[in-house]
């Protein structure tokens, strides 16, 4: 398995080179020193501060014990002058990228101050001054927190003047320069793995939160893109519904008209039509008339609960009132069908809090499609019950039933579902998702439990009367 190039490029800019730790990408490099840079300029602030304070302490010991002291106070002094001008030029802008330069000149100045100061030391202190070196050795790998690289070139400038020094002056005997190479070299090993790991780990905290930050820009976005692509889209669609209850409106005056004349002419009421097929072809024109009236009725109310713009009158309702007057209005259906419908909703149930017209549109709707699917001679029922804060019907056919896959066809709005019925029975297929959006309305959505050979129950949950001034509850 190969990696992607992006992989491949991703990979080589991040890398960290083994020796140093420092990026194996240059302009990687570049990129996180001038991140780090403006932290690392006040710790490199703090750090040549207190070099300073601290070289000038250490000149007590000269005074009181070393004769020469004012010679080693003079090489103080210039030391310590070297840190103080280091420490101001960190407050110009152009030394900002330079600025483990400037550490760098402050440890070497200390560090070649205090080998001068080594030389002058008197037999008896040479040993205690000798022993400061491992100090300004770890101080530089750790306190300094130069780059790996220039720490351990720094020290082993100290350590090879030191031993020059050392040489020349005969400050000791060849065993004391060979345990004293000993002692040098265990802080330089100490030094650098403690430099070798914060300077790694320095780095990988870097990679981590440019990550962090890049994933944050990235889902920022991606959530800009999301809410205007949101917006656009409720836009369409107010721009959608707006146009459709437009149009609808346009269509019902004069398609009411239509209707009109054709029952006139059905019925005869001017007189006979002079031909039996005029009667029929009237009839037609009537029930296809009413038959678009609906669709129209249907997509208009669909366009207002999509809009928000449905407004619900909500009452206390008795949910057998809700069940008869819907009985009354497909009774015909029914009746043509021969499709009885058993009911068995209780006048003791308490009242429903909702909208008449909408539950009553609901109600007929899915027994509308209960006979529509039920097989002649067949049986639908509607039924009701109560729960603590709820009242549900439940409209239930022996007919087809369908499939999950099926079930959600039928629940989108012009869904129709092949093979179930004729086409000449066939609906506008909004009957369900009409429902549907007003079960939403009233705080549950519509359900429908079918399975193949097994017919289809609908559930609507409605709003117990006085539920609605409790806290909601789960349904």
């Amino acid at each position: 398995m190969t990696a992607s190039p992006n992989m491949s490029a991703l990979s080589s800019a991040t890398a960290l080179r083994w020796y140093d730790t420092a990026f194996a990408d240059a302009a990687k490099e570049r990129e996180f020193q001038q991140a780090e840079g403006p932290s690392a300029i006040v710790y490199a602030r703090l750090a040549l501060g207190l070099a300073a304070v601290l070289f000038a302490s250490f000149g007590i010991t000269d005074w009181l014990f070393a004769p020469n002291a004012l010679a080693m106070s003079a090489i103080r002094a210039a030391s310590i002058l070297v840190l103080l001008i280091a420490f101001g030029a960190t407050y110009s802008p152009r030394v900002l990228p330079h600025h483990q330069l400037l550490m760098q000149v402050g440890a070497l100045s200390v560090s070649i101050g205090y080998i001068g100061i080594v030389a002058l030391a008197p037999p008896p202190l040479l040993p205690l001054y000798l022993d400061c070196v491992v100090l300004i050795i770890i101080g530089i790998f750790v306190v300094l927190r130069m780059g790996t690289l220039r720490a351990s070139l720094s020290v082993l400038v100290v350590m090879a003047l030191l031993d020059a020094t050392y040489l020349y002056v005969g400050l000791g005997t060849q065993q004391d320069f060979i345990v004293y190479q000993l002692i040098m070299l265990t802080a330089f090993a100490i030094g650098f793995f403690s430099n070798y790991i914060y300077e790694r780990q320095r780095r990988i905290a870097y990679l981590g939160r440019r990550g962090a930050e890049q994933q944050a820009a990235r889902l920022e976005q991606a959530l800009r893109r999301a809410a205007e692509a949101q917006m656009q889209a409720e836009q369409a669609a107010r721009v959608k519904s707006d146009f459709v209850a437009h149009v609808s409106h346009e269509l019902r005056t004069p398609l009411n008209a239509v209707i009109g004349f054709g029952e006139v002419l059905e019925r005869q009421i001017f007189g006979p039509l002079g031909h039996a097929k005029y009667a029929e072809y009237a009839r037609d024109i009537r029930e296809s008339g009413q038959h678009l009236l609906s669709l129209i009725n249907d997509v208009l109310d669909l366009s207002k609960v999509e809009a928000g713009r449905m407004e619900l009158h909500r009452e206390l309702l008795a949910p057998h009132e809700l069940a008869r007057a819907s009985l009354v209005l497909v009774s015909g259906l029914s009746h043509v069908r021969g499709t009885r419908i058993a009911v068995d909703v209780s006048q003791e149930l308490p009242p429903v809090f909702g909208d008449s017209r909408a539950i009553k549109q609901m109600l007929v709707n899915l027994l509308s499609n209960a006979l529509k699917f039920s097989p002649p001679g067949g049986q639908v029922s509607i039924t009701a019950d109560a729960g603590d804060r709820h009242i549900r019907f439940v409209i239930s056919d022996n007919g087809p039933g369908m499939t999950a896959e099926q079930v959600q066809i039928a629940m989108t709005p012009f869904g129709q579902v092949s093979g179930m019925v004729a086409d000449s029975e066939r609906g506008t297929g909004l009957g369900l998702a009409l429902a549907n959006s007003l079960a939403e309305l009233h705080g549950a959505p519509l359900r429908l439990e079918s399975e193949p050979g097994r017919g289809t129950r609908a559930i609507i949950t409605l709003p117990r009367g006085h539920a609605h001034l409790l806290a909601p509850a789960e349904v």
